[in-house]
């Protein structure tokens, strides 16, 4: 099939900025090996946002905290990592 359909293609955290809007979310596919968070981390570090992002790992009754993160978010313009 060749190499389009088999390596992804690097974009920069900054292209896709541009293309998002408060009701436009972000949503990594992520396969094996793959972590955006250092990436993502840094580039919230560049907008100075560090304060506005929170992060959660789902699973074991995480579920409300991470909905009232995303409530909270939709409010106030933070960013949620899940």
């Amino acid at each position: 099939m060749g190499k389009f359909y088999v390596e992804s293609p690097s974009v920069s955290m900054a292209t896709i900025y541009e293309d998002l809007s408060p009701i436009i979310p972000l949503i990594f596919v992520l396969s094996a090996g793959a972590d955006p968070t250092s990436t993502l981390l840094k580039f919230a570090a560049e907008k100075e946002f560090t304060e506005k992002i929170y992060s959660i790992s789902l699973g074991q009754g995480q579920g409300p905290k991470a909905e009232a993160f995303i409530k909270d978010a939709c409010g106030n313009g933070n960013w949620v990592m899940l």
